[in-house]
């Protein structure tokens, strides 16, 4: 299985934008439309998440907030999944790195983190239509992704972050 996002320009620069302006870590959640098919050479399948909306997590909905760590309030992250489960809107959580700036990689926290949420998000919204999860987070000048493969419940890396526009830009995606 492979994984592709899909993102606006306009929007990932605001993403961009909010997450760059603090030296604390900082978040944003991207509500996603997802398409699942097989590859035209039927090697396997692809999910596809078209972002359709991001919302930058303020500072006073976080609980904790420093250099290395944040914590979302719980009723931001409430209302985040309602709208999921009702829109059938696929998830990608996306955070910061500050500190961290031509390669950043996801840390074991992280990695655990995805784990339990990226399971519990699957677990809990119906099976039509599809619905993908996803994190990805962010340097100063990079990017890392993850998802979760719905089908086998395992946590693999981002395939491709693509931005949308007039033209068509892939994004590197460091392979951490």
């Amino acid at each position: 299985m492979s994984c592709v996002l899909r993102i606006s320009h306009d929007t990932w620069d605001t993403v961009r934008r909010h997450l760059r302006d603090s030296d604390d870590e900082r978040g944003a959640y991207l509500l996603a439309r997802a398409g699942r098919w097989t590859d035209p050479w039927g090697t396997g399948v692809v999910t596809d998440l078209l972002v359709t909306r991001a919302i930058p997590i303020p500072d006073d909905a976080l609980s904790v907030q420093n250099g290395v760590r944040f914590e979302v309030a719980p009723w931001l992250t409430r209302e985040v999944l309602i709208a999921c489960f009702e829109t059938g809107l696929s998830l990608v959580d996306v955070h910061s790195h500050p500190f961290a700036d031509d390669t950043v990689s996801f840390s074991g926290v992280d990695v655990e983190n995805m784990h339990q949420t990226h399971t519990e998000f699957l677990d809990r919204m119906p099976p039509a239509p599809p619905v993908g999860v996803a994190s990805l987070v962010l340097g100063q000048a990079s990017v890392a992704g993850a998802y979760t493969d719905p089908d086998d419940g395992m946590l693999r890396m981002l395939d491709r972050l693509v931005l949308l526009g007039d033209d068509l830009t892939e994004v590197t995606l460091c392979r951490s």
